[in-house]
């Protein structure tokens, strides 16, 4: 057996379509944010909700409100003219604007348009009739490669990549209102969407009841695929154990590449991070095999039993170096 090596990638590129253009927007104002959200990742799932649905929290540390400045807020408008007047004024306050979009209204994506989700932009410069975006997105997607991007759009690109989708798929919408980790109802969905920076109030209280946190959120999420050959509409929520896939992996990379364990401590950090890298391509072969009618319900126990003892070796050790397990 090949002996695992540390992701050469810890920076935003390594994050998913919402975290890594937070991240960007984070960096400016405090240079120590990557290693913040590092240290925010945690698993926790529910899956005792309608329609057979998974909703996931990623963050342990509610990511809004990570700014030192005061904490991020949904803002939204009706009309495509109101939106852009609302992130310019936005942007004239903070020089900087996080913007919500769908991923194939992007002309930089590969996306399909069956195939597009809620996605996060940010904006760090206009002019008349233009915008400056960033989307420092990266990965591998089934059309392929889906590059970053920064550069100039028109006003007409913006409202085209933010333009509503009035109807929501109920897991872009359980991804909407925990992108920052803990519930935050988004706006409603035939509205435009972007974030300011409002005054700093009261901390959030956490997740309600009924999570499914740590070693006991992978044991569940177990659970939830195991059963895919007799629930395959499951598979609309692979681009979730994706996104927890990218964060843990994440974390791990910049624990390494930060604190530079050695020996054992190493190795553990190592076995956890390649367990989390491999988890999503073994949960595809597992959809591709229960679509031919041949479900793998003994291979994902196997690679979900191996998650939950790797992790747990790496938990075990992890607080020695100031990332403490996150609940």
């Amino acid at each position: 057996m090949s002996t695992p090596t540390a992701p050469e990638e810890a920076g935003t590129r390594a994050l998913s379509c919402y975290t890594a253009n937070l991240a960007r927007y984070l960096l400016r104002d405090d240079p120590d944010a990557l290693d913040a959200i590092a240290r925010s990742v945690r698993l926790a799932v529910r899956v005792d909700l309608p329609g057979d649905a998974l909703a996931v929290s990623h963050h342990a540390v509610p990511l809004h409100e990570l700014p030192r400045e005061g904490v991020l807020e949904h803002a939204s408008a009706a009309t495509g003219e109101s939106a852009l007047a609302g992130v310019a004024e936005e942007f004239d306050r903070r020089g900087q604007v996080v913007v919500a979009a769908s991923s194939a209204a992007l002309p930089w994506s590969v996306a399909r348009a069956e195939d597009s989700a809620p996605h996060l932009l940010l904006v760090d410069g206009r002019g008349r009739g233009w915008w400056h975006v960033v989307d420092d997105f990266s990965a591998l997607l089934p059309q392929g490669r889906q590059e970053p991007f920064e550069g100039r759009v028109e006003d007409a690109a913006l409202l085209s990549a933010m333009a509503p989708v009035p109807v929501r798929r109920p897991e872009h919408r359980l991804r909407d209102e925990h992108l920052f980790g803990v519930p935050v109802p988004p706006p409603p969905a035939d509205r435009y969407r972007w974030f300011v920076l409002g005054p700093r109030g009261h901390r959030s209280p956490g997740l309600p009841g009924g999570w499914r946190l740590g070693a006991d959120a992978i044991g569940a999420l177990g659970e939830f695929w195991i059963a895919l050959g007799e629930r395959p509409g499951r598979a609309r929520f692979l681009d979730d154990v994706w996104a927890a896939s990218q964060h843990h992996t994440f974390r791990y990379a910049r624990l390494l590449h930060t604190r530079h364990p050695t020996g054992q401590d190493a190795e553990k950090f190592l076995a956890a991070c390649a367990a989390w890298r491999d988890l999503p391509m073994a949960l595809h072969f597992a959809v591709r095999s229960a679509e031919r009618g041949r479900s793998r319900p003994t291979v994902v126990k196997a690679t979900f039993d191996h998650l939950h003892a790797v992790e747990t070796a790496a938990q075990q050790v992890i607080g020695r170096y100031d990332y403490l397990c996150a609940t």
